[in-house]
C-alpha cells in the first residue's frame, strides 16, 4: 500500500511547492485587479458653486483619463459661506486635499495658521512674479497656493433691448446714467440688474470694479498702502457719488434680491445691463433658467468720468487652488497641483470656464468671442486689482465687510459719499500695515 501511493504522494508535494511559489504573483495580479475599486479620493472645497458642472464634466474626467487610481469630489458651498466653514473644517482636520484659495488678505490667513502646504520653485515654475503675488508671502519666499485663473471686471448687456431702444454702448459715466434714463422711460425691463441683500457686489462689483477709472487704478490703490491717500480724497467720493446714482435704476425689490436673483433678471432677458465680470458668461449662457432661450450678450468696458481719459481696469486674481497639509492623500494632491501647472489645464480652463483666464506663461487659444473682447481692452487700459484685496483688510473690523456695509447704504441712498468716505477711513486708519 504504501509502495502504491509513493508517486501519489511526490505529486501533491510538487504541486505544493509549485503553488507556494506562484502565490505572490498571484497576489500582485490580484492586486492589480483591485486597485481601482480602492482609489484615493481628493475633496476639492469652493465657492464656485456655479462651476460644478464643468468641474463634473470636463475637468475632472480630463485628470482621470491620466490618473485612473485617484478620484475627484468637487465640493463647492455658498460663497458666503465658504471662509467661516472653511476655516472651522481645517482648524478641526475635516477639510478637503485641496482647498480654493481666496488672493491676498483672504489666502494669506490661512498661510498664516500654518493650513496650507508650501509650493516648490519647480512645481511653479510655468508662473512669472506677478501670478503668484496674490498667493505669495510678504517677504516673498512662500507660495502656498498654486495660482490658477484671474477674471476682468466688466458690464454686460442685453443686444436685444439695445437693438429695440436703439441704445449703443456708453463711454462715458454721463452716458452710461443718460442709457439707465432712456431704459427706465421706456418701463419695459429693468435698467439695471443689480441686488444689494448679498452686499459684496455693491464694493467687489460696483466700487471697486467701477471706481478704478475715478481714482486712477494703481497709483491710488498703492498710495492708500503707503499712506499717501486717504478715503476722504475726491476721487474716491467721486465714485461714491456715482454709487449713489443708481438706486432709481435697480428692481423696485433689489433690497430682497440675491446674486442669484439678479443672474435670473437678466438671463431671462429682464433687465439691460448687468455690471458684473468675465466670470459670469458661462453660468449665463449655460444654466437652466438660459435652455429656452439664450441671452444675446453684449459687453462694455466701466465707464470714464470724462471723454479721452485713460481708462483702468480691474484685473483681478481671482481663485488659486492650495493642498491642505492635513490630506491623508499628499502625494496624489500634489500630482493635482501638476496638473493644474500643465499646458492642458491652462487650455482646458480657457476652453470650458469662459471668463476665467489662465495665470500660467503657457499660450493659449481664447476661443470664445466675449472673453477674447475683454482681455482685448488690456491693450489699451491700466491694469489694477480690487481696491482692498491687498493688505488693506488687515484690520479689524474688516475693511472689506465694511465697505459692504456702507456701499449698501449709499446705493439705498442712506448714506452720503462723504459720510462712507469718512467711515471707511477711521477703519483704514487703524491698518497696520499703513505708513505713517
Amino acid at each position: 500500500m504504501k509502495t502504491a501511493h509513493a508517486p501519489f504522494a511526490t505529486l501533491l508535494s510538487a504541486l505544493g511547492s509549485a503553488l507556494k511559489r506562484s502565490l505572490p504573483l498571484c497576489w500582485v495580479g490580484l492586486s492589480l485587479v483591485t486597485t481601482p475599486t480602492h482609489a484615493q479620493e481628493l475633496v476639492i472645497e469652493s465657492w464656485r458653486k456655479d462651476d460644478q458642472i464643468f468641474w463634473d464634466k470636463v475637468l475632472i474626467p480630463a485628470f482621470q483619463r491620466k490618473h485612473p487610481g485617484i478620484r475627484l469630489k468637487f465640493a463647492p458651498e455658498e460663497a458666503l459661506s465658504y471662509d467661516p466653514r472653511l476655516d472651522a473644517r481645517l482648524s478641526t482636520r475635516r477639510a478637503g486635499d485641496l482647498v480654493f484659495c481666496r488672493p491676498f488678505d483672504g489666502g494669506m490667513r490661512l498661510h498664516a495658521k500654518g493650513y496650507l502646504q508650501a509650493l516648490t520653485d519647480q512645481q511653479l515654475q510655468n508662473f512669472d512674479h506677478n501670478a503668484r503675488r496674490a498667493w505669495t508671502s510678504d517677504d516673498g519666499k512662500t507660495t502656498y497656493c498654486m495660482p490658477v485663473a484671474y477674471v476682468i471686471h466688466g458690464i454686460l448687456y442685453n443686444k436685444q433691448i439695445f437693438k429695440d431702444l436703439q441704445l449703443t454702448p456708453p463711454h462715458t459715466v454721463a452716458e452710461w446714467m443718460a442709457l439707465l434714463q432712456k431704459v427706465s422711460a421706456a418701463g419695459n425691463v429693468t435698467p439695471l440688474a443689480l441686488g444689494t441683500a448679498d452686499m459684496w457686489e455693491t464694493n467687489q462689483v460696483i466700487f471697486t470694479g467701477l471706481g478704478p477709472n475715478f481714482w486712477e487704478g494703481e497709483k491710488s490703490r498703492l498710495a492708500l498702502i503707503q499712506g499717501r491717500k486717504k478715503f476722504t480724497d475726491p476721487e474716491f467720493i467721486r465714485a461714491w457719488r456715482m454709487l449713489g446714482q443708481l438706486k432709481p435704476y435697480m428692481h423696485p425689490q433689489q433690497n430682497e434680491m440675491s446674486n442669484s436673483d439678479i443672474q435670473i433678471l437678466f438671463a431671462t432677458g429682464l433687465a439691460a445691463v448687468y455690471p458684473t465680470g468675465s466670470w459670469d458668461i458661462d453660468f449665463l449662457r449655460n444654466t437652466s433658467f438660459a435652455y429656452k432661450k439664450k441671452i444675446d450678450m453684449g459687453v462694455f468696458k466701466p465707464p470714464v468720468e470724462s471723454a479721452g481719459q485713460r481708462c483702468h481696469l480691474s484685473v483681478h486674481p481671482d481663485f488659486g487652488i492650495g493642498i491642505n497639509k492635513s490630506s491623508k492623500h499628499p502625494e496624489a494632491a500634489k500630482l493635482f497641483i501638476d496638473w493644474l501647472a500643465s499646458a492642458e489645464f491652462a487650455q482646458l480652463l480657457t476652453d470650458t470656464l469662459s471668463g476665467f483666464f489662465s495665470l500660467s506663461r503657457h499660450k493659449v487659444m481664447v476661443n470664445d468671442p466675449l472673453s477674447q473682447e475683454m482681455l482685448d481692452w488690456r491693450k489699451s487700459c491700466d491694469d489694477t486689482i480690487r481696491l482692498n484685496a491687498e493688505k488693506l483688510n488687515r484690520v479689524w473690523p474688516s475693511l472689506e465687510e465694511e465697505l459692504w456695509y456702507v456701499n449698501v447704504k449709499v446705493i439705498n441712498q442712506e448714506m452720503s459719499a462723504e459720510q462712507a468716505a469718512e467711515h471707511i477711513q477711521r477703519i483704514h486708519e487703524k491698518n497696520a500695515y499703513l505708513k505713517k
